[in-house]
């Protein structure tokens, strides 16, 4: 793999990061506005979209996370030493992933709190 190659690959996956977590929220925002308009009551279907946008921001998202880290670490020397890789090289990937995993964990706990009361 050129280096070229995987500069462009690590920024491509930073963006699907990115458009992962832009989706997780707004379904969860969605849900929520249901949650909030929608008729009383406990629902299976509701639920279970909960859980189903959880999994997916946390698989989905930790998998981006997982590429990034991977394509980091092949970075050559001259790469890392750039102002590029050494931003790279700074991020705190699994504290990101971590973080955002407790965070949409968090999101779906509370949603499915709504629902159950």
């Amino acid at each position: 793999m050129t280096q070229d190659n995987r500069n462009y690959l690590s920024i491509n996956r930073s963006a699907h990061y990115y458009d992962i977590m832009r989706t997780t929220v707004f379904a969860f925002v969605g849900i929520a506005a249901i949650i909030e308009f929608g008729p009383d009551g406990y629902s299976p279907a509701l639920t279970m979209l909960v859980i189903v946008t959880a999994v997916y921001g946390i698989i989905a998202g930790g998998t981006a996370i997982d590429d990034i880290g991977s394509l980091r670490d092949d970075m050559d020397e001259e790469t890392a030493n750039t102002h590029f890789g050494k931003s790279l090289m700074a991020r705190n990937l699994p504290a990101l992933k971590m973080i955002s995993a407790v965070l949409l964990g968090l999101a779906a706990v509370a949603e499915l709190y709504e629902i159950f009361t």
